[in-house]
């Protein structure tokens, strides 16, 4: 067992992960392109540092020498920033650059935000979620951030159970692609 950060090579294994919270946010840029663009496109922007699940966004967790989880976050105010990559390749496609892939606001200025955390199927339940969010506090604090904030989407009682046994507690509720979130949030 080993929480590292990723690299590079790491991103088509990423995005492989990070599709199911994809699909399960229906978000509207999933009808728009076919699977395999989608992908390629993604993962073309995870190989820059500047993209909201860019590598250098990501810790992983290995195990055996295989990732079976991974979490992404940054710096809230960096939010819209960190859209730019995937935005700016939507024009190769034929997509509209003012797209967002994320139009809706997820996060806070002065807070370390968890934007994305997936277990491999097969893994679940052996507490891979908690060794990845109890690594969090060391990355916030590197970044001068005392705050970690993240989205539980109020029909995920797993996660949300995760989240409290964390420390997290719910500061506010809010609307991410009709999906309705509770904002939580934890001092470090």
């Amino acid at each position: 067992m080993m929480i590292r950060k990723a690299r590079k090579e790491d991103c088509s294994i990423l995005y492989d992960m990070l599709k199911e919270i994809l699909l399960d946010m229906e978000l509207d840029i999933l009808d728009r392109l076919p699977s395999e663009d989608l992908k390629t496109l993604v993962v073309d922007s995870m190989k820059e540092k500047g993209y909201r699940y860019s590598y250098n966004n990501a810790l992983v967790y290995e195990e055996e020498g295989e990732i079976v989880g991974c979490l992404f976050g940054y710096k809230g105010e960096l939010e819209q920033e960190l859209n730019g990559p995937l935005q700016h390749r939507f024009v190769k496609y034929g997509l509209n650059p003012e797209i967002s892939f994320f139009p809706d606001k997820e996060t806070f200025p002065g807070e370390w935000y968890l934007d994305s955390i997936v277990t491999k199927k097969g893994y679940r339940g052996k507490g891979i979620a908690k060794k990845l969010i109890a690594s969090v506090p060391e990355v916030a604090r590197n970044e001068q951030e005392n705050i970690i904030g993240l989205n539980c989407d109020k029909n995920n009682p797993i996660a949300r159970a995760v989240y409290e046994g964390a420390g997290f507690q719910k500061t506010s509720e809010m609307i991410l692609s009709g999906h309705v979130y509770d904002h939580m949030q934890k001092n470090v």
